[in-house]
């Protein structure tokens, strides 16, 4: 009697410890494919980031050429701004001798008509 009680748990045990072998077999499986994803979402980071990296560069070196254009083009764009103001001043001249030549002329017609 004490062997049969024996071999049923040695079977319990055997069987315990497959079950417990299956289980610890798909858990590892499971984080050994989660890591597998981990690996891969990592590597495609580094590609969005390293593309991004390179954008930035470019977007840089764009930008301090557009920096060196414009200090190139500052002069004559203070030239345009003085010569926006002649102009203005220009204009007001003009409007003033418009009004001062429609003036002498209203005197020069009433000379005219004595």
């Amino acid at each position: 009697v004490v062997s049969t009680q024996s071999s049923g748990s040695s079977g319990i045990n055997a069987e315990y410890g497959d079950k417990l072998a299956d289980y610890l077999q798909t858990e590892l499986s499971g984080t050994k494919d989660t890591y597998a994803m981990l690996e891969e979402l990592n590597g495609i980071a580094l590609d969005q980031y390293t593309n991004l990296n390179h954008s930035t560069s470019q977007i840089k070196d764009s930008l301090h050429d557009l920096d060196v254009k414009y200090k190139l083009l500052l002069p004559y764009l203070e030239q345009l701004n003085q010569l926006d103001v002649s102009v203005a001043s220009l204009e007001q001249a003009t409007l003033r001798l418009d009004a001062y030549t429609k003036v002498l002329e209203s005197k020069f017609k009433k000379l005219e008509k004595r």
